[in-house]
């Protein structure tokens, strides 16, 4: 069978672009799901779509392949181009443009006269289902305006053009390159950048987190039960061992990490009787189920404990330990220093308790989600305290072994 580069169905170019970026280092072998054939077909549709930025390395289990690309220098995602790769038929792509040159004119037409009209002026017959099937599809797309006229469906083009959208284009090109690299769902902002020609908008990001892209299909679909207030039926994926599992979940909220770039959504497991975060990557498939009277009760409870939570996971009560760091700066040459105690802090107190040293206090349900953070402060930590004693003396000890690895002294 020859390869192609387009795809039909982008859940499935998910579940491979994961398995070979996200999950990583993959071989033939490894790949267990498919044939062989698939797996090098997969393969080099994403090596199309990646160029150099695909590597691999032969290691005992044979040839493992994996993403490396320095993020800052990139003028867009090339992932953005699994989107675009969308297989159609010759009948699809004609129809297209046939569809889109009868109806510029903004006249709503139901689907028999569009068929009709399709055959006086374009001397081609397509089938009534077909046109009324791509026409459902276009409006639900919304690239055209469905209305009822009488008891019939009738379509026009959608007036939402990027001129509407954007009557005055100061600033745009900048606007677009920005939204287009950055915000959630940002492959929409990509596709209005293509759209004004401009080309490399010169933007670029210190942290770019290009796999996003292949979680915004799930990201949405999170988001529109958030605020239709439904539950979900969850498939997830273990990053430890790939296995599947499946449970219903009333979703709470969506979280993102600052220093990593993951997503979780922090939902309620109803089979379980908890709250659970899962990893956007590793979510699987999702499917919306209808809401039930009390599920506000747990996104209630849920953005108490989040009130006190360092990370996105969430405790099993509403007990809180107090911690304490205390760090020497130089006022005059680290206002830095100070800046991250209030920036990155999440809701601590910050005080100064004379010139060159200050404290910072917070009380949170697990002190030892902290340390990564805590550790980022070495050299001018002066001393750490709170009520989990454990997690300050694995610090200490963190500390003494990293000294005795390098040869210096606590």
């Amino acid at each position: 069978m020859a390869y192609s580069e387009l795809v039909k169905r982008f859940d499935r170019v998910r579940d491979y672009m994961r398995d070979f970026l996200i999950f990583g280092f993959k071989t033939r072998e490894d790949f267990g799901q498919k044939s062989a054939r698939t797996y090098d077909n997969e393969r080099r549709r994403i090596e199309s779509w990646l160029g150099d930025g695909l590597r691999w390395e032969y290691r005992p289990g044979g040839k493992a392949v994996f993403l490396s690309v320095d993020a800052s220098g990139l003028p867009s995602n090339p992932l953005y181009r699994a989107w675009q790769s969308k297989s159609f038929t010759d009948n699809d792509i004609t129809l297209h443009f046939y569809l889109l040159d009868l109806l510029s004119d903004g006249r709503p037409r139901h689907a028999e006269e569009v068929t009709d009209e399709l055959a006086d002026r374009c001397e081609r017959l397509f089938e009534l289902s077909t046109v009324r099937r791509k026409l459902k599809e276009y409006g639900e797309l919304g690239l055209l305006d469905m209305q009822k006229q009488g008891r019939r469906l009738c379509y026009a083009l959608s007036p939402c053009s990027l001129d509407a959208l954007f009557p005055d284009k100061t600033g745009l090109k900048e606007f677009l390159g920005f939204f287009g690299e950055t915000a959630p769902l940002s492959v929409l902002g990509s596709f209005l950048a293509g759209r004004t020609g401009d080309g490399d908008a010169q933007i670029r990001f210190k942290h770019h987190f290009i796999v996003h892209t292949l979680e915004d299909q799930i990201l949405l679909t999170i988001l529109e039960a958030l605020r239709a207030g439904r539950r979900l039926e969850l498939t997830n994926v273990s990053g430890r061992d790939g296995r599947e599992s499946v449970c219903r979940v009333v979703p709470v909220k969506l979280m993102v990490s600052v220093q990593s770039g993951r997503r979780y959504l922090v939902a309620r497991r109803l089979d379980q009787r908890r709250f659970s975060t899962f990893r956007l990557d590793y979510i699987k498939a999702l499917t919306p189920l209808p809401g039930q009277d009390g599920d506000e009760n747990y996104r209630a409870l849920a953005e108490l404990r989040l009130a006190h939570a360092w990370g996105p996971a969430l405790p099993g009560n509403e007990r809180t330990q107090r911690f304490s760091m205390t760090v020497a700066v130089d006022e005059e040459h680290e206002p830095h220093i100070i800046q991250r105690l209030h920036r990155e802090g999440r809701g601590g107190e910050v005080a100064r308790l004379e010139p060159g040293l200050w404290r910072y206090t917070n009380e949170v349900h697990d002190v030892g989600e902290m340390m990564n953070w805590v550790k980022t402060f070495m050299g001018r930590i002066v001393a750490l305290e709170g009520d989990d004693q454990r997690a300050i003396d694995r610090f200490y000890d963190d500390v003494r072994r990293m000294a005795g690895i390098y040869g210096g002294e606590v």
